[in-house]
Formats: structure tokens, sequence, C-alpha cells
């Protein structure tokens, strides 16, 4: 039996971040906790807004891990903190990514679609590595870093905590 997963934000970031988990088959998703999208709205036909967020705070019987899936990183960190005491962070990696031997993936990040962390790099806990990024050989990426969509990390490169890429930037 697949531990239980919910997913923190249910927009487009949200819905991008359930078919990578969908794909990757780690976890059983029950659902999205979202406290904008209206409770029982369902995403892509299936999964549905099951509670808000102070509901996660307040029952950890909800789900054993729980992923936030925003784009914001400001926000993304704040929720990430909040949970971590009564959740387990998932990590994500959609089988189409790529992390080569001796690179590692930090508990609550998403590596999406397309992208590639080489050896010897380390992304840090809750981050968004999106799709096509390309993080090379012995990089350190900080903690809830968005690395957005194409963006190359050159070898031996440290991005600090919270960094936001613009599109397909080199760095």
């Amino acid at each position: 039996m697949k531990p239980t997963a919910i997913i923190i934000g249910a927009g487009g970031h949200g819905r991008v971040v359930l078919t990578a988990m969908l794909a990757q088959a780690t976890y059983d998703v029950i659902g999205f906790a979202d406290d904008v999208t209206v409770h029982g709205t369902k995403v892509l036909g299936a999964y549905a807004v099951v509670a808000t967020q102070q509901d996660l705070l307040a029952s950890a019987d909800i789900a054993e891990y729980f992923i936030v899936a925003i784009g914001n990183n400001e926000i993304r960190a704040a929720r990430y903190s909040e949970l971590c005491h009564v959740l387990l962070p998932a990590t994500v990696v959609h089988p189409r990514a790529y992390v080569e031997l001796g690179g590692e993936v930090g508990p609550g990040s998403v590596v999406l679609a397309g992208a590639v962390v080489s050896c010897g790099s380390r992304i840090g806990p809750n981050c968004i590595i999106n799709a096509g990024v390309v993080v090379d050989h012995d990089s350190v990426v900080g903690a809830h870093v968005h690395l957005s969509v194409g963006t190359v990390v050159r070898s031996r490169s440290l991005i600090s905590d919270s960094f936001v890429s613009e599109v397909g930037a080199v760095l």
C-alpha cells in the first residue's frame, strides 16, 4: 500500500505537480488543500479540494505526506515550515526527469519532466525544478528555490535560498 499524500495548492502548478505525482506512482494522492479554491472543487476531473491548509495544521489524519505546489517562494516556504510539524514532506521526481548518480533532491522538492540534476548536485528542500531545467554537476541549489522552465545552472554554481530564476536564464 502506498503512503497517502496531499497537494497544497490547487492552481496551475498544483495540477502540474499532480500529474508528476501520478506518473511517479510513489504516493496515493488523496486530493488538494487550498484556502482559495472551494472545498469539493474537482481538479483535472478526479481530484477534489478536500481541506484547507488550516485543516491540515489541525489534523494529521488527512494524509501522511504533503507537497507544497505554490509558486510564490515566500508563501511556499511558510506553508512548508508550518506543515513539517504535522506531516512528512513528499519528494516528487517525474519519471521523465533525470537525477544522475550522486545527485540529491531534498525533501518537499519537485523535479518536473525533462529536468536534469547532474552528478554531485544537491537540490535543497521545498524547491521547484521546473520542466527542462538543467542543474549541471557539483552545483548546490538552496532551500525554497524556484528554477523556471528551461533554466540552465552551470557547473559548480551556488543558488541561495528562495531564489527565483527568469525563464530560460543561464546561471
